[in-house]
């Protein structure tokens, strides 16, 4: 069933994005990492013309599903047959100097590529002292065989879990991740690689030492000249968060992904089912809230050992206002949060979500490394696709929650799917706390008790 005009109205797209809702685009979800980054390297390895490629968190010995190599290893491998590579990291600035898992643009990243014989151009982006936090492929981009994949999946280990989360190989907060991904091909592509070639060429440290690799020069992008052919039959918007004045073509900046989550749960009529890392914004939970008066079922999926920062700064006016927002949603007997785990012989292990996605009615969903706070709508550099289709939409939701709820949902429909899952979830949570086996994953927890 292709999207129809009367879900864009009732699910209003985002007005302030740059690029508008494109009809005739294939839309694929891909849940867990093995699911996604096998799709993500089958296409790297089939490319012909181009792999481009944004990264943020980078764990350098990670490798990907069947057998692959790392990252590093499939970029050596695309070049090595002429294929046009070039990868946009994240270049941590200010304060963020500190973190981990990421490939600073600095003598050791460029020593290292040097060592390795490395042919393919990169270039690094500071947004001052947020995250360039968009997770984006291109492949082949502007050709007949262009296909993006735009999501939330860091390339580490743990994101490599599958969805069964079987025993990970390591022991740590995200050695087994929850994460989603999305394969987009047709007209929303050009607008993935429109964001790119901005990013690319107007790169922050591209002209710095250490900022661009090979040190002898790396070379600019032309703009898109047409928009890809159309691919399938979905509707879909790219959405974005970008700073004012970080790039010369978008100097109002953007702050679509905070729009689009509003107007959709504004018009939510039945369910609102959510996945995020982090779920602490003030103005989302307070949607939210006006949701479930309405009637409107709500569960939210987040991880039950979140990170430590939330706890560190939960004095920070804007995130202290989030945790207000999100106890009080307690109060709804419409709402439920939930954390996924996994029960091994020693105990409970948790699985850690960082996914940022939503699903609206079986109507509309979007996908992408938007997190539901703040510094994530006006900060961190995010991506989004979003996309209105009722096909679509409801497998995606049929996936997630057979997974957490550990039953099959494909002849329910979404109220009744969401609701099914807040009771396995509260069932788990009194199996849990008697040391019982799990149905599914999701285990329901007290929302004033969330990364406290």
């Amino acid at each position: 069933m292709a999207t129809g005009s009367d879900d864009l109205v009732r699910y209003p797209s985002a007005s302030g994005a740059t690029y508008p809702p494109r009809e005739g685009n294939l839309v694929e979800p891909l849940v867990d990492g093995a699911v996604a980054f096998d799709r993500i390297a089958a296409a790297v390895e089939a490319a012909t013309y181009s792999v481009w490629v944004c990264v943020a968190f980078i764990e350098v010995d990670a490798c990907f599903p069947g057998g692959r190599g790392t990252f590093l290893d499939l970029m050596d491998d695309a070049a090595g047959r002429s294929v046009d590579v070039r990868v946009l990291f994240w270049h941590p600035d200010g304060i963020a100097v500190e973190v981990e898992d990421t490939l600073r643009g600095d003598e050791e990243t460029t020593g290292m590529l040097t060592g390795r014989g490395a042919t393919w151009q990169a270039r690094w982006d500071a947004v001052s002292r947020q995250c360039q936090h968009q997770k984006v492929w291109l492949i082949d981009a502007g050709t007949s065989d262009e296909v993006a994949f735009v999501g939330g999946i860091n390339i580490s280990k743990g994101s490599m879990a599958g969805p069964d989360h079987a025993k990970p190989p390591e022991i740590g907060r995200y050695a087994s991740i929850h994460d989603v991904h999305c394969l987009i091909q047709g007209p929303a592509g050009t607008d993935v690689h429109d964001n790119f070639v901005m990013r690319w060429n107007g790169a922050s440290e591209r002209e710095h030492s250490y900022g661009a690799y090979p040190p002898g020069g790396t070379t600019d992008l032309p703009w898109p000249t047409r928009q890809t052919a159309p691919a399938g039959s979905t509707t879909a918007q790219i959405v974005r968060s970008v700073l004012p004045g970080l790039y010369p073509e978008l100097p109002e900046g953007e702050n679509s992904v905070r729009e689009q989550y509003l107007s959709a749960i504004a018009a939510a009529g039945e369910y609102v089912y959510i996945e995020d890392q982090i779920f602490l914004s003030r103005v989302v939970l307070s949607a939210l809230a006006d949701a479930l008066d309405r009637g409107v079922q709500v569960m939210a999926l987040v991880p039950g050992d979140p990170m430590s920062e939330l706890a560190r700064f939960r004095s920070h006016p804007g995130i202290a206002a989030g945790y207000d927002a999100l106890a009080a949603l307690a109060d709804h007997p419409g709402f439920c949060l939930a954390v996924p785990a996994v029960r091994r012989a020693w105990g409970y292990e948790e699985v850690y979500v960082h996914a940022k996605t939503a699903v609206v009615d079986d109507r509309w969903a979007t996908i992408g490394s938007t997190n539901l706070i703040f510094t994530s709508f006006q900060g961190d550099t995010e991506m989004n696709v979003s996309f209105w289709d009722p096909d679509v939409a409801r497998a995606f939701r049929v996936r997630q929650v057979d997974e957490q709820g550990g039953f099959g949902s494909e002849a329910m429909d979404g109220a009744a799917a969401i609701g099914r899952l807040a009771e396995v979830a509260r069932e788990n949570a009194v199996r849990r706390l008697a040391g019982g086996e799990l149905v599914g994953f999701a285990c329901a927890i007290d929302p004033a008790t969330w990364a406290a």
